[in-house]
């Protein structure tokens, strides 16, 4: 077949866009064939050409929109054909998903015409979660981890579970549907058995919908779904029947896999993140259970899972700080999907409180109705006004500590360091804040001043129902202020102070080695001198 049929003035337009390694030559007889089905000799092909490959740099985002606009020019040029079917294999499934969004409108984009001329939406062993690291095979898995923490240029990375674009796509693809209801174009999702990259849980955003269906290929891998002559197959033409059945013909509505009964009827979600040094233990467990017992008018799951140990030296490194973001994301889309009508909230500590700042400022679509925040480590300046204005977050509760060391001592020095993304937030307050904001400026004791056993009554009635907690403060010591003033130029004299023990480490044993040099010269020149 052509890279591009001549676009048609009417009948049925095809979009197909390939996965990251595809071959050319993988779907060319699967058309074909469907080319010579009764009724369907006038269905035009467009291969889009320009897909996503492993080393293909640049944004995700940018290249889905780039999609959408050119299935709308495509369209118009062909005459505006009076339907379109989509079709993508793995990462090309996801790209068409982004640009069908964006030609609904959501995520920034434009509404399109094209979109409401489609008609289905087939995804070929998509990873409509994303693609978990640990899923893939090591010596891909290993290049992927280290990419994932050091080269961020490159488009693929987008489609790592939780990244911010994944996320933004479920998230909205899940809002868009309930919307659309009946009136949304049937989405089919074909996975293969032998395939490990998709469970079938992953693709619970799609099939979750009215019009969301799931077909089965026996023995189809990831990459040879696409494939219908010379695969493994129980009787002879049954892949093609599936893949057929998948993109022209009868699909029945499917449902995902039933929740288990301690999940079903979920109204209230709580995200519980404990920060640096810590775990699940201590005020993690404490306001977990005192928010799941005691409430017949809330049915609330906790999520209490732990992203790991983070100590206050890795704390320091940005990259350590960072690498929690897309467990985090990827946690609230599975559960979003799970549970799209949950009202969702939000306790953090400490580095926890890092984690929802960098995730709702770089995931648009993240939403939180009430956030509890103790001994936060984000910036004074925190554009906290901005989120409650795209309705991401809906009130907001900050208690700071008089004596918080890591958020008046370390953070305020990290800062000065030039690490704009962490500050003293958690200690001297918020520079804007949304309206009904409330600010504990200082409570008495450190970093966990907001959580301790006597505030924890006040924390779950605000999360149930959003109570106004209220607190006795003092004032902190003025040493503790003025040590947190001198952080950041402290925090410089430790560095230089480093660098200069370093070089004069170097120096000194460079003039060891030099000397032992000129002495053991010496000594041989004296031995062969007696000789």
């Amino acid at each position: 077949m052509a890279d591009e049929y001549a676009p048609a003035r009417s009948g049925r337009l095809i979009v197909y866009v390939a996965g990251l390694t595809e071959r050319r030559d993988d779907c060319m007889e699967l058309f074909e064939q469907l080319r010579n089905e009764p009724g369907h000799a006038d269905d035009k092909l467009w291969w889009y050409a320009d897909r996503v490959r492993p080393l293909t740099r640049g944004s995700l985002a940018a290249l889905g929109d780039t999609l959408h606009q050119r299935i709308d020019a495509y369209w118009v040029d062909g005459g505006r054909p009076h339907e379109v079917v989509l079709v993508g294999h793995s990462a090309g499934g996801v790209l068409l998903r982004y640009a069908y969004l964006r030609g609904q409108g959501r995520l920034g984009g434009s509404e399109s015409a094209w979109t409401r001329h489609v008609s289905r939406i087939v995804l070929l062993a998509a990873p409509n979660r994303g693609v978990e690291p640990s899923r893939l095979p090591w010596p891909t898995r290993i290049v992927t981890i280290i990419a994932a923490g050091v080269a961020r240029k490159f488009a693929a990375l987008g489609l790592l579970a939780g990244a911010a674009f994944m996320t933004d796509l479920r998230l909205e693809w899940i809002r868009l549907f309930r919307e659309l209801g009946a009136e949304a174009p049937l989405v089919v999702q074909v996975r293969g058995s032998a395939d490990p990259l998709v469970e079938p849980e992953d693709s619970r955003d799609v099939e979750g919908g009215v019009t969301g269906a799931g077909l089965y290929v026996p023995d189809a891998t990831h990459g040879d779904i696409v494939r219908v002559s010379g695969v493994k197959e129980d009787r002879k033409g049954q892949r093609y029947a599936i893949l057929r059945r998948a993109i022209i013909g009868t699909v029945e509505i499917t449902e995902p896999e039933p929740l288990p009964e301690e999940e079903e009827n979920v109204t209230d979600i709580v995200f519980l993140l404990h920060g640096i040094r810590a775990g699940i233990n201590a005020w993690v467990t404490d306001l977990g259970d005192a928010l799941q017992n005691g409430d017949d008018s809330h049915n609330t799951m906790v999520l209490r899972a732990s992203y790991g140990w983070l100590s206050a030296f890795n704390f320091a490194f940005p990259i350590s700080r960072r690498r929690t973001l897309r467990w985090f994301q990827d946690q609230y889309s599975y559960l979003a999907a799970r549970h799209p009508d949950a009202h969702i909230h939000f306790v953090g500590h400490s580095n926890g409180t890092y984690m929802l700042g960098q995730s709702i400022s770089q995931v648009r679509t993240l939403r939180f109705e009430r956030v509890y925040l103790a001994g936060s480590v984000l910036p004074r300046q925190f554009a906290w006004r901005d989120l409650a204005d795209r309705n991401q977050i809906g009130t907001l509760v900050n208690a700071c500590g008089a004596e918080d060391k890591p958020v008046g001592w370390l953070c305020s020095g990290l800062r000065g360091l030039g690490m704009r993304d962490i500050g003293t937030g958690g200690f001297s307050g918020f520079d804007v804040t949304p309206q009904g904001t409330v600010e504990f400026l200082h409570l008495a004791g450190g970093h966990g001043a907001g959580l301790t056993d006597q505030r924890l009554p006040d924390v779950v009635r605000y999360i149930r129902d959003g109570s106004r907690p209220s607190a006795d403060t003092e004032s902190p010591s003025g040493l503790f202020l003025q040590v947190s003033r001198l952080a950041p130029y402290l925090a410089w004299l430790l560095v230089l102070g480093f660098l200069a023990m370093v070089t004069w480490t170097v120096i000194a044993f460079s003039i060891v080695l030099l000397v032992a040099l000129l002495a053991g010269m010496a000594l041989i020149y004296l031995i062969l001198k007696t000789v």
